[in-house]
């Protein structure tokens, strides 16, 4: 049996340009989460269709099929909306498939440690892989993602699987990973380890945010979804 988590909470601009739906067939639950850069019209419309499009295909037809169909919804506006995305697949049996374009995370919880599986397709991270650039420059180009559901296809799209025996999957947009600490982190996935939902509503709350250029407090959308696979 899987059991979920879902919750969100829009940040200090208004619409919220987050996402996130949770299909199940049987044993299976697919899942996914998406973050639009923005908050024109076009990109919160899609925020709110591109998730079951990916949970809905995910399911039927796999997750790089998920992300490519919904990749194509983009352009259907004047302006294709850029959109980051994470999705995963839990079945008992199975080890968890994630899929992902842009900077939205994927991590484990294996009852000890927070492991995160996925890699963030940022400007910042592809320095850091090509190397020769200082880190600290580096770390200016975190917010910049180079991928997103526009460009979504076999080759840019990744994919990773987590093994079995991580029993709690998390899926969130960077509202949750760039905000929320490790040390906190750590300390919900121990507190709320046998409740999903306790844990994904803790992750949002505890997203407060952090002061801009202009030191004014600007919180980001935050969105977490929360998938725990209860022993057999």
């Amino acid at each position: 049996m899987i059991r979920t988590g879902l919750a969100t909470r829009g940040g200090t601009e208004s619409p919220c340009a987050d996402g996130a739906h949770i299909h199940r067939r049987g044993e299976r639950v697919c899942a996914a989460v998406v973050d639009g850069a923005g908050h024109r019209e076009d990109v919160v419309d899609l925020a709110g269709r591109a998730p079951s499009v990916i949970t809905l295909m995910g399911m039927a037809m796999g997750g790089l099929v998920g992300l490519t169909t919904a990749g194509r919804l983009t352009d259907a506006y004047d302006r294709p909306p850029h959109m980051s995305a994470v999705y995963a697949s839990m079945e008992p049996g199975h080890p968890t498939g994630i899929h992902w374009i842009g900077d939205c995370r994927a991590y484990g919880w294996d009852g000890t440690a927070l492991t995160q599986w996925s890699t963030d397709q940022t400007m910042g991270q592809w320095l850091r892989w090509n190397g020769g650039v200082p880190i600290e420059i580096a770390q200016t180009q975190d917010n910049w993602a180079r991928l997103g559901l526009a460009q979504a296809t076999e080759l840019t799209c990744r994919q990773v699987e987590i093994p079995e025996d991580v029993p709690m999957v998390l899926l969130v947009s960077d509202g949750i990973s760039d905000q929320v600490n490790p040390d906190t982190w750590h300390a919900l996935c121990r507190e709320h380890s046998e409740d999903p939902q306790a844990l994904a509503d803790a992750l949002v709350t505890a997203a407060q945010g952090e002061e801009d250029d202009s030191g004014e407090l600007y919180r980001d959308d935050a969105t977490a979804i929360v998938l725990l696979r209860l022993p057999a």
